[in-house]
């Protein structure tokens, strides 16, 4: 199935639970996740129940993939989660348990430079803004040649090495500042030595293959039988993991998002003549270049990547656009507002998450949006705020003076 894309490959998967597919996607990727999973997990076992944790987690998510063309890049983010809370777990498991003399051993002898070198390429690797992380995932740690990476990406070839070169760039910045100082020459020498090997352990592929059909099965029981009990409890809490941050973030952070810069919506909200003059005068007033001062939703503040992202973005709003920029990358989105309600209204509808309700103020250079994150008909904020347990988002922008 060499040919076969991997979007295709899912597909089968998913619709059938098409073992022959599945496999297929555990010899393509699996050298790239175990590569991962070497690198931060010094000892072999550590390694191999991450490798199957991440494949049981592609069982149930399998599904949910949005671009399942980038199934690489989505595998190195669960590779790279797993094998962390994986060293986590062995950490508390030394301090907690007697452990064999040879485990303590090799596990506690200290990391060569080439292992810290690779761990800190992979784990930056990961903080790269998408554009750059995609192509570095696919060319360096898939070992895709340029056309591969181009067709993947359906861009050009010239556009692929580009964007390499600028990551390659960001790369060895980040390592400088960790203090891993390299020349170019002997970075990219680095850099080639993460391609990975073409072969996987057939023991490894096959326990995992059979542990994954079963999980897909829905039988928990059995697949517990061909993986050890650490690869279950890192596919559980992983699991368990995404979940949480797909209702605390993704509800709260990239739904909310999306009512300012996502989904390409149409917006729709029709005032009567009376208020047209209050709705130019905020139009107006509203248009310019906005930082976040600060966030809220379920009554926390933003943390790790959409975190960042958010208080990281700047807004630059329009008569009728509003675009939002982050390390170089733009979401651009219309909007409409009822500068006459009490309090003052903002709505948008969405192709994918359907319909959001949000509430806002200007005051002077200082513009707060509160707006509902939850689907269906849920009721728009009244109040600005945002509590624990709630499904708002509160949001205040700061004007950008020249």
């Amino acid at each position: 199935m060499q040919d076969v894309s991997d979007a295709e490959l899912l597909e089968r998967f998913v619709s059938s639970q098409d073992e022959a597919a599945f496999a297929a996607l555990v010899v393509r990727h699996g050298p790239m996740v175990f590569g991962i999973c070497r690198r931060l997990l010094r000892h072999a076992q550590d390694a191999e129940d991450a490798f199957q944790a991440t494949f049981l987690i592609l069982v149930r998510k399998a599904a949910s993939i949005g671009k399942r063309e980038l199934l690489g890049n989505w595998l190195y983010g669960v590779a790279m989660r797993v094998a962390v809370r994986a060293r986590c777990m062995a950490v508390k498991r030394r301090t907690r348990e007697t452990i064999d003399m040879e485990r303590i051993t090799e596990a506690g002898s200290p990391p060569t430079a080439r292992m810290e070198l690779s761990a800190a390429i992979t784990e930056e690797v990961q903080q790269l803004p998408a554009r750059y992380r995609v192509p570095i995932v696919l060319y360096y740690l898939e070992g895709r040649t340029s056309d591969e990476v181009a067709g993947e990406l359906h861009c050009p070839v010239g556009t692929v090495k580009t964007r390499l070169s600028r990551a390659r760039e960001m790369l060895r910045n980040r390592l400088i500042r960790r203090g891993l100082a390299l020349s170019a020459s002997a970075f990219s020498t680095a850099l080639l030595a993460e391609v990975p090997a073409a072969s996987l352990p057939p023991v490894l592929i096959d326990s995992t293959l059979k542990a994954a059909m079963s999980f897909a099965a829905g039988d928990a029981a059995v697949a517990g039988g061909v993986v050890s009990a650490d690869a279950a409890a890192l596919t559980k809490g992983v699991l368990h993991a995404m979940f949480m941050t797909k209702i605390k973030t993704v509800a709260m952070f990239v739904l909310a998002l999306s009512l300012l810069i996502g989904g390409g919506g149409t917006f729709a909200y029709y005032l009567g003549t009376t208020e047209d003059r209050a709705k130019k005068a905020d139009k107006e007033s509203i248009q310019g270049e906005w930082k976040v001062d600060s966030a809220k939703a379920n009554g926390q503040e933003p943390q790790g990547d959409e975190g960042e992202r958010i208080k990281g973005s700047t807004w630059t709003i329009t008569a009728d656009k509003i675009t939002v920029t982050f390390k170089g990358e733009d979401r651009v989105s219309s909007y409409e507002i009822d500068a006459a309600a009490k309090p003052k209204i903002i709505n948008v509808m969405t192709e994918k998450e359907g319909t959001f309700k949000g509430i806002y103020k200007l005051d002077g250079d200082t513009l707060t949006i509160c707006a509902s994150v939850g689907r269906g008909d849920n009721e728009r904020p009244t109040e600005f705020e945002s509590k624990e347990g709630g499904f708002t988002m509160l949001l205040v922008l700061k004007r950008v003076k020249k």
